[in-house]
């Protein structure tokens, strides 16, 4: 006997809808992206790591130098 309204966990089908609801819209960018490349931007520079991300803008990874253009957006480091 299932409650109303609660649906039945894995194996169900579910529509691009629903799957964009239940994940947040940065999720499938930031798994896509590739980091720790050297930035093209500030190749030169000593931090030119591309370890950080902005879930803002979602656009790619970024390195410190980079990210100082993304201030008052919401960025993660990955480590």
């Amino acid at each position: 006997m299932r409650a109303r309204g609660v649906r039945p966990q894995g194996g169900g089908e579910c529509d691009d809808g629903a799957e964009n609801q239940r994940w947040p819209p940065w999720l499938k960018p930031l798994l896509s992206t590739s980091f720790f490349v050297q930035c093209r931007i500030h190749a030169d520079a000593h931090k030119s790591e591309c370890n950080m991300y902005c879930l803002d803008c979602m656009n790619g990874a970024l390195c410190s130098l980079c990210l100082a253009h993304h201030r008052d957006h919401h960025a993660i480091q990955v480590s």
